[in-house]
């Protein structure tokens, strides 16, 4: 994930809802597993907008989509 010549930003800003980001704590959601995936996509879409993640970088919940 380190590019070259770029400088990597201290903060990056994702809103999330009060749900996701309980999730990313590791708190599960039986009845709807789709909010860790979701926090877990928006955090991964702010980070592709710093930097450039190349298509073999993909983890498996982004395949499901």
């Amino acid at each position: 994930m380190n590019t070259p010549g770029r400088k990597r930003p201290e903060k990056i800003y994702v809103e999330l809802t009060f749900d996701e980001a309980l999730a990313l704590t590791g708190v599960r959601y039986p009845a709807n597993q789709q909010i860790g995936t979701s926090a877990r996509q928006k955090i991964r879409a702010a980070c592709e907008k710093t930097f450039d993640l190349s298509p073999e970088n993909k983890v498996d919940y982004e395949l499901l989509t």
